[in-house]
């Protein structure tokens, strides 16, 4: 009888020809275990069939089609006593059938769960599993990432800031340069063995990270996988893991970021099982994977919905500098590390957060903050956008009021000024404050602009109002274009800009009648209730950039990078408005900048 070959890690061309053979063969078996319930169907004269079917089957050239319209002979013998060595065979047979089945039931799950670290570190492996809806958001391909773990626990914040910033006078820093120092001469060496070169590495981290801190070959094997690994070293103080590491000999033995990233994905499923505590916090780890002479120092945090890592610094080039430039880089980030472990504390009794938002953003600071305290801010949920890496979110004052819940931004640069401008004419929603946090992306606080119900009305962009409303939307015309015209004027005399004022970043107030959206008062001779939003690139005329990165289909008026300056966001204004009403839109008496 042919055989399945058994799980190994193989090359992909076999390890692909395996999986469609399991796939093909599958449900042929299970063919075969529905047909052994129908009479005679083992009768001596099927055996021969039988066997040649199960080989096919094993080899992937049997389909259940097919199997199901073969002609088998069972009804040709009908009283026809198998002889014992007849018997034996069909026994065989029997077995044959089970053993099979199993074995390509066993070998179908092996290949359908997540691979292993080792696996998951050669490239044509994560490529696949990282296209999949599970897929660890690490940012390879650059659409996997998650929330900046500077976001989600300050021991990721204050690394990033110290890793950058001048080494003090103190021992742990004149410890880090001397672990730099050796590092930087001995990594270039060509080890013969990973081993050697990990065992190196460990030695020279000695004055930062002790060896007796180290362990090696650490299983992780959590019940809820089907392939655990073996992480290459552990920095484990008092039972608790602190760094997860992995070590390559040179860049012809696979990638050691992934392969660590998939270690932490396995060490945050143990947690979760085994140490739930620790898991509600986040599970937060330092990972270090070294290729060759290259170092990266990365992070690795469990937000409850996924597991998230980030490179915290560049990576270390482990090589001799004259001008000691190198070893200095490498000096303030294995003193950073060193300090980030040493305040690395796990707490007990934490409340489960929300999955997938911020956690270092506690309170915030109120622009009327007469006689007020710093408002707290519970989290409660991401909000969908279409915009890549796009940090939206809805948190609440009282959880007990939806009318204090707030829309939350997270930027790093942002028009205040230009949204408080806004705001002050009632086109823009109230912003309530902000929170700056040293390290990370500001937190702006302001009006939640809710959707509109059968009951009450709401807000939708422009974008879905020309969509869905088509039929209607000629017949308001007039009042959006007297509402944007003042938008504009208001922005121009000011000598401010927006940047990306388009119809999805515009907000009309309607209310919902049906499938349809009616205007809130709005007719032929009024004007429409707008509301600008996102004010990412805004700011004074000519002190603002476009992005390098942004959509190119869009008929922007300067090119990727350019100052933006007064006048061209009525030229992109009318450049979207003659495209939807196919009229040219009002032109401004406001002085248009060269």
């Amino acid at each position: 009888m042919a055989s399945v070959p058994q799980s190994s890690e193989t090359s992909d061309g076999s390890r692909k020809n395996r999986a469609t053979i399991i796939r093909s063969a599958t449900p042929v078996l299970g063919s075969f275990r529905d047909l052994m319930a129908v009479p005679n169907f083992l009768a001596p004269t099927n055996v021969p069939l039988i066997l040649n079917a199960l080989g096919y089957a094993a080899g992937g050239l049997l389909s259940q089609e097919m199997l199901m319209n073969l002609k088998w002979p069972i009804d040709m013998l009908p009283d026809a006593q198998p002889s014992p060595q007849q018997v034996a065979l069909l026994e065989m047979v029997k077995a044959g059938i089970k053993e099979l089945s199993e074995l390509c039931e066993k070998q179908l799950a092996n290949e359908i769960a997540f691979p292993s670290p080792s696996a998951f570190a050669k490239r044509s492996t994560w490529a696949l599993w990282q296209q999949k809806p599970n897929a660890i958001l690490c940012f390879r391909p650059s659409g996997k990432q998650g929330l900046p773990l500077c976001t989600l626990d300050d021991v990721f914040r204050t690394f990033q800031q110290q890793a950058t910033a001048e080494l003090p006078e103190t021992l742990d820093a004149t410890q880090a340069r001397n672990a730099a120092y050796s590092l930087c001469h001995k990594m270039p060496d060509p080890f013969r063995t990973e081993r050697l070169r990990s065992d190196m590495f460990t030695e020279c981290l000695a004055p930062v990270f002790p060896v007796q801190g180290w362990l090696g070959e650490f299983k992780i094997h959590p019940r809820t996988e089907t392939h655990g690994g073996d992480v290459d070293r552990i920095y484990i103080l008092d039972g608790i893991i602190y760094i997860l590491r992995e070590d390559k000999l040179e860049a012809d033995t696979g990638d050691p970021y992934m392969q660590v990233v998939r270690d932490y994905q396995l060490y945050a499923e143990e947690t979760r099982i085994g140490n739930v505590d620790f898991f509600v916090q986040g599970a937060p780890v330092f990972l270090l994977s070294l290729l060759g002479p290259i170092l990266l120092i990365s992070g690795g945090f469990h937000d409850g919905a996924s597991a998230i890592v980030e490179p915290l610094a560049e990576p270390c080039l482990l090589f001799d500098d004259l001008l000691h430039n190198r070893q200095e880089v490498l000096a303030r980030q294995l003193f950073a590390l060193k300090k980030a472990v040493d305040t690395l504390s796990y707490k007990g009794g934490v409340k489960p957060p929300s999955a997938g938002v911020p956690r270092v953003y506690k309170t915030y600071v109120p622009y009327e903050t007469k006689g007020k305290e710093d408002p707290e801010l519970e989290w409660l949920f991401r909000v969908p956008t279409n915009v890549p890496h796009s940090l939206l979110f809805i948190a609440t004052e009282d959880s007990k009021d939806p009318a204090y819940q707030r829309l939350v931004k997270l930027v790093h640069t942002y028009g205040e000024e230009v949204h408080q401008l806004l705001e002050k004419h009632g086109y823009a929603p109230m912003l309530y404050g902000q929170q700056s946090l040293e390290g990370g992306p500001t937190a702006y606080v302001m009006e939640w602009l809710r959707s509109p119900t059968k009951e009450e009305s709401g807000w939708v962009t422009l974008f879905e109002f020309f969509n869905k409303s088509e039929e209607q939307v000629a017949g308001y015309s007039n009042a959006i274009k007297a509402t944007l015209s003042e938008i504009l004027n208001v922005m121009e005399q000011a000598n401010m800009v927006h940047g990306d004022l388009r119809p999805n970043n515009i907000m009309l107030e309607v209310h919902k009648a049906g499938k349809q959206y009616i205007p809130v008062g709005s007719d032929e001779n009024r004007r429409a209730n707008l509301k600008v939003v996102d004010f990412d690139w805004s700011g004074k005329s000519g002190s603002v950039r476009y992005p390098c990165q942004r959509n190119p289909e869009i008929a922007w008026p300067a090119g990727p990078g350019a100052l933006i300056k007064k006048g061209q966001d009525r030229i992109l204004v009318g450049t979207w408005w003659s495209q939807q009403f196919h009229e040219e839109f009002q032109d401004s008496d406001a002085v248009m900048e060269e």
